[in-house]
């Protein structure tokens, strides 16, 4: 006969066999992401060396072409004066076109058609300089009529012809494999974006199954001590699955920052439908993640009793209306409308307005998703005879059975809500009872299967307040501290690599930003001295010590006191805020934080950000899209708004005019002195906003200009009007809504 105790105890083998299992999968994943990442980095790697070999042999063709030309006239100018001075051009054509012709030849071996070309150009280059040699040999011997005769035979001139067409063809392939190695590289990226963001999401949500197997492990514990264990040993492990849920939501929180964080980077850029699809698809699973987290650790702290929460006068038909506005969405979707009926403006209740919200948030969900396309969700308040205020939430839906309402309040317990393909953990109505009831209200269902179902919540009834208060910010503004040139140094103090990745790329949207990063609290305290960040954002769970510790060196040290500290943690506690908040934080985001959320924290202490006007260029596209998507976060910002960004690109497309039109004058006039700095002006300009191409451009006019090539610059120069018109036709096309407000404006 088997024994409970041995049923127990295999139920215990069983589940730990089941979490070994889950956790060997996210170590699976995890390693199948790092392969994926690393065989496509090297992809990426190798297509952008083949991008600058291509760049390469373009150039040295060109350069190999215009040295055969000055050999060329240099040829005729010692035909027709006999000074010698005109044959170096010849001379250093004859020599350097062994070595040219052999990296051109490296170069060509990738592909059979650029191979071809190569041989067909050096054969016609061996021909023309073997033209030039035998008429200048004529012209060394004395033989001058017959030096002429040869020239006007014009061998040389179609043998220069047939240079200058291959020239063009090679040229031509070179860009169509530059262009291919250019796409290769684009696609490599985004695999490897994509894979790590899979990779991410997968590794939460099993992390998320092995939390409800260690939850079903303590269950079947607890039911295996049950008859023997007293009452104070049920309490201490209440206690322990509320502290292990909150670290089990921290460790959660952490690789959902790298999961929404990096996909919203990815919702930024420039994705293919069907990649765009499956990134909302990521998200969307990632949200409904961290809305499961957030769930378990209200429902820890409820049952706990350490749920603290703000009560004031809150007026309801602005509370309602609020949650009925977020719900709209999830109503549209399943067709069913929701209605407001005898709601008074002058009821209010003493709730927490925020915890409130979140309950009728969650009751009018589940009123729409336990509906039918067509149906109906009745939103209506009043006083009671009692005095206290109901709210109710009655719906058309299927309904439940009167003898299990009591089960709807059990952490998990779903019904039959999965075999009708409802999403849900099975934790809103306990939460939410919970939360009303620590708001000293009730909430009770009254329900018939297939009738519908009204959920009503009693609150106490509260006087309208003599003024009504404004909610706190987020983030208190302090005073700015900027770094030299108006740039902004960032410091973020945090150990996880993939929270460090995520801000690289998300400062990356800022130009003239400088990162540091330092993985434990120490050396983040003697870098802040060192560098007097503009921003510093904390972590708090470090390696050496506790993130309120280093807050406390930097708040003591005069040093470091006026820099803004911005705590970023997964410790969503709102005790744990107040208490940073009070111990000189300036702000507090909680992880998985929004990408626009960080930077509009970190806009709060900075003046926009001005574009990088240094390092390497992009090398793709008219427009540079990271500065683009810059840009449009700027105008989406209220603290700068989409006019002053509109006013910000007509003020370049002036400024650029004026300086094109100084830089023609400056190059009609041989000033490349001046040249040179209209050129790097341009460059510096037009980095700001996004003008990519033209930018490059320019700084290969400058580089010409500061090594006296005149004819490269004169035929790079040839092309910068049309360019910066197609740049502002793109700008206007990207910006239209932004510049039709500026030209109403102005």
């Amino acid at each position: 006969m088997v024994t409970p105790v041995a049923m127990g105890a295999g139920r215990r083998a069983a589940g730990v066999r089941w979490i070994v299992v889950a956790a060997c999968l996210v170590l699976l994943v995890d390693v199948g992401a790092a392969i994926l990442t690393i065989v496509s980095a090297r992809l990426t790697a190798h297509a952008r060396a083949t991008v600058t070999t291509g760049l390469a042999y373009e150039q040295d063709t060109n350069n190999l072409t215009e040295a055969i030309l000055d050999a060329e006239t240099g040829q005729r100018g010692y035909l027709l004066t006999g000074e010698l001075s005109y044959l170096a051009p010849y001379r250093t054509a004859l020599s350097s076109e062994p070595n040219m012709l052999a990296r051109l030849s490296r170069g060509a071996r990738g592909d059979p058609v650029l191979r071809a070309d190569t041989r067909r150009f050096a054969a016609l280059v061996h021909a023309k300089l073997a033209e030039l040699s035998e008429t200048l040999q004529l012209r060394f011997n004395g033989h001058d009529g017959a030096a002429i005769a040869l020239v006007r035979t014009n061998r040389g001139s179609r043998l220069m012809t047939a240079i200058r067409t291959e020239t063009a063809a090679m040229i031509k392939r070179v860009n169509v494999l530059i262009a291919a190695d250019r796409k290769k590289s684009r696609a490599g990226e985004t695999r490897a974006s994509l894979a790590e963001l899979i990779a991410y999401l997968a590794s939460g949500a099993l992390v998320v199954l092995m939390v409800l197997l260690l939850l079903r492990y303590a269950t079947i514990e607890r039911e295996r001590r049950f008859a023997g264990i007293a009452q104070l040993e049920a309490e201490r492990r209440s206690d322990a699955k509320t502290g292990f849920l909150s670290r089990v939501s921290h460790e959660l929180r952490t690789p959902l920052n790298a999961v929404l964080g990096f996909g919203q980077l990815l919702e930024i850029g420039q994705l293919a439908p069907d990649q765009r699809e499956t990134l909302e698809q990521i998200l969307a699973g990632g949200r409904h993640l961290l809305a499961i987290v957030d769930d378990l650790l209200d429902l820890s702290r409820v049952e706990s009793g350490e749920l603290r929460l703000s009560t004031e006068p809150v007026q309801l038909a602005e509370v309602i209306k609020e949650a009925r506005s977020l719900a709209t969405p999830l109503a549209a979707d399943l067709a069913v409308k929701v209605r407001e009926r005898d709601i008074h403006e002058e009821l209010y209740v003493k709730a927490d307005r925020q915890r409130l919200r979140q309950v009728l948030v969650n009751l009018i969900s589940n009123a729409i998703k336990y509906n039918h396309p067509g149906g109906d969700v009745t939103l209506s308040a009043g006083r009671t005879e009692s005095g206290e205020i109901r709210i109710e939430i009655t719906d058309t839906g299927i309904g439940v059975s009167p003898e299990d309402i009591d089960r709807l309040f059990t952490p998990f317990e779903r019904l039959d809500a999965a075999s009708r393909g409802i999403e849900g953990a099975g934790l809103g109505l306990a939460v939410a009872k919970g939360l009303v009831k620590t708001m000293n209200g009730t909430l009770n269902i009254s329900s018939e299967r297939g009738a519908g179902t009204t959920v009503s919540i009693e609150l106490p009834v509260s006087a309208a307040p003599a003024v009504m208060p404004t909610p706190a910010a987020d983030l208190a503004p302090r005073s700015v501290r900027k770094s030299p040139h108006g740039a902004l140094t960032v410091l973020y103090i945090e150990d996880n690599p993939s929270n460090v990745r995520l801000v690289e790329k998300i400062l990356a949207l800022r130009e003239q930003v400088t990162l540091i990063i330092a993985t434990d609290g120490a050396s983040g305290v003697t870098l802040a001295r060192q560098h007097h960040p503009t921003v510093i954002l904390l972590d708090l769970h470090l390696p050496d010590t506790h993130g309120e510790n280093v807050l406390r060196q930097l708040q003591d040290d005069p040093a470091t006191v006026e820099i803004p500290v911005i705590i970023v943690s997964a410790d969503a506690a709102p005790s744990q805020v107040r208490q940073l908040r009070a111990a000189g934080a300036t702000g507090y985001l909680t992880k998985p934080f929004d990408v626009n959320q960080l930077l509009k924290a970190i806009d709060t202490h900075s003046t926009p950000f001005a574009a990088r006007t240094d390092g390497p260029t992009p090398d793709t596209g008219l427009l540079d899209t990271r500065m683009v998507a810059s840009l449009h976060i700027l105008a989406a910002n209220p603290n700068v708004g989409a006019a002053q960004v509109a006013e910000m690109l007509a003020n370049f497309r002036h400024d650029a005019n004026e300086m094109l039109t100084s830089l023609h004058t400056a190059l009609d006039n041989h000033d490349l002195g001046r040249v040179t700095q209209e050129a790097h002006r341009l460059a510096g300009g037009s980095g700001s906003f996004g003008a990519q191409e033209f930018r490059y451009t320019c700084r290969e006019i400058e580089s010409h200009a500061k090594a006296g090539r005149n004819t490269d610059v004169r035929t790079l120069d040839a092309t910068l009007d049309d360019l910066l018109a197609r740049t502002w036709n793109a700008l206007e096309d990207e910006f239209a809504a932004e510049l039709n407000t500026h030209t109403s404006r102005a």
